[in-house]
Order: structure tokens, then C-alpha cells, then sequence
């Protein structure tokens, strides 16, 4: 069985990009004729698309912060129209003190204003068209599943309630009749429906739960289908292309052997220790005074130390002294895992955590190389020992050094130290950690900025 699927995101995101890329040109175009009351040269328009080029850059990556490139997301409703209003204007914003900062530029305050107008009207009018015509008009793949569990109505679940990549839950094969409640009623148990379906409905994906229970019977019918146009792929091979995290009730122990190749990124732990480091170094000089203020905050604000400390887990289970500004009450403090709207936390401790501005200190662990900027979240000893015991394989989110932000952080959920949200914790560290590289620490860098301008702290 095909072990590998292509990613049906990176086509359509590079799509977005190309097509954003000439809307930004065609904006320019519109202001140059309204600015001048006519169609403007040839020469006019590439000689300022050649001054805007900088700008351009700036456009993007601030539609890029803004999850203008994230299709899980809508892009024709009043979210997505709040979202490109604020990129647009913080891109204009930049654009404008590029301008004025470049005294060898021309200084297009006219032009930038009309530029900006037409681009949020022509970006919302094209990303509309396009969230409706691919609603409506584009052609879903499919699907069909062999063995039904919670993992496969998960799957379904999130493909019915806004399927964002093209898939259509077509067939169930349910050959021990242990379907959930949620699919009951729409799987069969006879090989011979199964196969009836799967020709009715043009599926063209077969998704396998758990190849190793089927039987002899299945398994050649099956076979049967090789002859058509069918792909076959193992339920975590699926979950993880369509939802982004790893199934951790369906892998054993061959999977981490056939997926965790860490000695296959040396060149990225390279690159991601001198990043780590410059970064560091660049941002305890540049928070230097705004930590004094902090400092001062706390001492005012509540008795304790500024900065607190305690003992985490890092990569190999090392351990080490992780530090922070303190947040907290430290009367009647148990050290208890914090929770959501913890009444233990202070007003100013708030306002920092919201911000992660609690975290400066911990660029220190990062230049001494006990952390790094991305990685999974760091965890207490003790409770690293009970989670084991209960979470499989949650031991092996120590392969990695801990992050200040991660793959988890930047889920859009709230998880909490319980046992059940620490489970779907790890589904994200899995994740992470089998697909590390320079290009997913930088989309983890951008949904962090996003994560800490539009959510509560923590």
C-alpha cells in the first residue's frame, strides 16, 4: 500500500499566491488611471511596479500573517473581511514609512491611497468569487473507508461539516459491525454492496483502517480494484494529510521506525540552532529596557520573585531550569498546572501571558541551546511521569528540544493539562516532529504573531 499522498494544499496556496500577485499589479494599474485620468505608459506603470516591488513583499507577508493563504479558513465571510481590511492596512502602513524612509523613492502619497483602496476592493471581490465557484463547482474525490472507528467518523466529521480539500465520504465497509453512532446506518457489512458502491459513486480513494484485521475475502476484493482507477492509503496516512496531526490510537511502534528520520534533518538543526541563537541574541538586546518595566510591574503589582523558574523536560529528557516572568500569586500557590482563566493569575501577569511577553526570559534558554524558538511545549518531571502512563507514546514528544511556540500553539484550541486535551496535544507534536523543516517553522512563526494578536492568553 502507497504509503505517501501529495498535499492538496500546496497547489491551491501557490494558486492564491500567482493570482495575488497580479491583483497587486492590477491595483496599481486602476490608481495610475484614476491618479492620471487616463491609461498611463507602458514605462509609467513597470517603472513604479519597480518602486512598489518592496512593498509588494510587505503585502504578502502580512496576507500570509493574516491567514490569507490558510484554506481551512472562509474567505467570503465577515472574519475573512476583518482579516484582509487589517493586512491591507498594516501593509499600507509599512508601505507609506518605506516611502518616506527612502529619501531616493518617489513619494506616491496619492497613489498609495488609491492603490491601497482598489487592492482590499479587488482582493475580497476575487477571494469571494473564488471561496464560491470552488464551493460550488469544483469536484470533490470520493472516498471510501475499509473498517470504521472513531478515527474514521473524526475524518468524516470534519469532511462533512466544511471540507475545505475536496473530499466526499462516499462508502463505508464495516465488516465487524462496530461502527460509531454517528455513522450507523450508513455503512454495509457485505463485500458485494461495498464494491456496488464504490462503482456507484466513483470513488477513485479507498482509505484502510486497519489492513491487518481484514480478511482473506476483503483483502481479494480489494485487490479487484487495482485494475480501476483507485488509490489506496492507510487511515494515518489520511488523517494526517487532512487534518494536520497524527491519529495517535491507529500508529505503533513501525510507524515512528518508518516516519521519524531525525538523523535525515541535520542540515535543518543546523539552521534552526544558528536562527535560534541570532534571534536570541537580536531580542534580549531589544527587550532589554521593556523588561525592566516588566520587572517593575510585577514587584508593584504582587510579593515574588520577577522571574520564575522550575524544572522542565527537554530533548532526551534532559532536564533544565525553564524561566519566566512570574504571572502568578505566589501566596496560596499550589504550582498546580495552570488552567484557562486561572484566578491565580494577576492582572499584570495577564496582560503579559496574553502577549507572551512572559517569555522574554526565555530567550536565555534558548541561546544556551536547552530550548528552541519552535517545538513542542515544555513539561514538569512529574508530569511527564503520569502522562506516560496514561497517553501512549507521549514519551516521544521528547525526541525534539521544547519551543516558547509550536504546531500545537498555533492549532486555534484551547488544550488544557487534562489527560484528554494532553492526547490531542500530542497529535500535534507528532506531527510536528515527523514533518520539521525551515518552511513549517516559518508558517508556525506567522500563525504565532496571529495566535497572539487575535486570542487570549494563556
Amino acid at each position: 500500500m502507497r504509503k505517501k499522498m501529495r498535499s492538496a494544499r500546496r497547489p491551491r496556496q501557490f494558486f492564491l499566491l500567482v493570482v495575488d500577485i497580479g491583483v497587486l499589479l492590477l491595483a496599481l494599474f486602476l490608481a495610475l488611471v484614476v491618479r492620471h485620468r487616463g491609461v498611463p505608459s507602458e514605462q509609467l506603470l513597470w517603472s513604479l511596479a519597480a518602486s512598489f516591488l518592496p512593498s509588494w513583499l510587505i503585502w504578502i507577508v502580512s496576507f500570509y500573517t493574516a491567514d490569507l493563504y490558510n484554506i481551512e479558513r472562509e474567505f467570503d465571510d465577515l472574519p475573512f473581511l476583518g482579516r484582509l481590511f487589517g493586512s491591507v492596512a498594516v501593509g499600507g502602513l509599512f508601505s507609506a514609512l518605506m516611502f518616506y524612509l527612502d529619501n531616493k523613492a518617489i513619494n506616491p502619497k496619492t497613489i498609495l491611497a488609491l492603490y491601497s483602496g482598489f487592492l482590499f476592493a479587488l482582493m475580497w471581490l476575487w477571494r469571494f468569487s473564488y471561496a464560491r465557484f470552488s464551493r460550488r463547482y469544483l469536484p470533490k474525490r470520493a472516498t471510501a473507508f475499509v473498517g470504521v472507528d472513531d478515527t474514521v467518523a473524526e475524518l468524516v466529521a470534519a469532511i462533512e461539516n466544511g471540507d475545505h480539500l475536496g473530499y466526499e465520504a462516499a462508502a463505508f465497509l464495516d465488516e465487524k459491525g462496530s461502527a460509531p453512532a454517528a455513522l450507523k446506518g450508513r455503512t454495509v457489512r457485505n463485500r458485494e454492496s461495498f464494491l456496488e458502491a464504490v462503482e456507484q459513486r466513483g470513488v477513485s480513494l479507498v482509505v484502510v483502517a486497519d489492513e491487518g484485521a481484514l480478511s482473506e475475502k476483503t483483502r481479494r476484493a480489494l485487490m479487484d480494484l487495482i485494475e480501476r482507477p483507485v488509490r489506496f492509503l492507510r487511515l494515518p496516512d489520511f488523517y494526517e494529510h487532512y487534518l494536520r496531526k497524527i491519529p495517535v490510537g491507529t500508529i505503533n511502534d513501525l510507524w515512528f521506525l518508518e516516519n521519524i528520520d531525525l538523523t535525515g534533518k541535520a542540515r535543518y538543526r543546523i539552521l534552526k540552532r544558528g536562527a535560534d541563537i541570532a534571534l536570541s541574541l537580536i531580542l534580549l538586546a531589544v527587550c532589554l529596557a521593556p523588561s525592566i518595566l516588566i520587572a517593575l510591574a510585577i514587584v508593584l503589582s504582587s510579593r515574588g520573585p520577577v522571574v520564575f523558574m522550575q524544572d522542565r523536560l527537554g530533548r532526551a529528557a534532559r532536564r533544565f531550569r525553564i524561566m519566566k516572568f512570574r504571572t502568578m500569586r505566589v501566596a496560596g500557590n499550589t504550582f498546580a498546572p495552570t488552567e484557562e482563566r486561572d484566578p491565580r493569575v494577576t492582572a499584570v501577569g495577564s496582560f503579559l501571558r496574553r502577549f507572551r511577553l512572559d517569555e522574554i526570559p526565555q530567550m536565555v534558554n534558548i541561546l544556551v541551546g536547552e530550548m528552541s524558538f519552535i517545538g513542542p511545549r515544555p513539561e514538569r518531571p512529574e508530569l511527564v511521569q503520569e502522562l506516560e502512563r496514561a497517553i501512549p507514546y507521549y514519551r516521544q514528544r521528547l525526541l525534539v528540544k521544547p519551543g516558547i511556540t509550536g504546531w500545537d500553539q498555533v492549532s486555534g484550541e484551547y488544550h488544557s493539562p487534562s489527560v484528554e486535551d494532553t492526547y490531542k496535544k500530542l497529535q500535534y507534536d507528532l506531527y510536528y516532529i515527523k514533518n520539521m523543516s525551515i518552511l513549517l517553522d516559518v508558517s508556525i512563526f506567522f500563525k504565532t504573531i496571529m495566535t497572539m494578536l487575535g486570542r487570549k492568553g494563556r
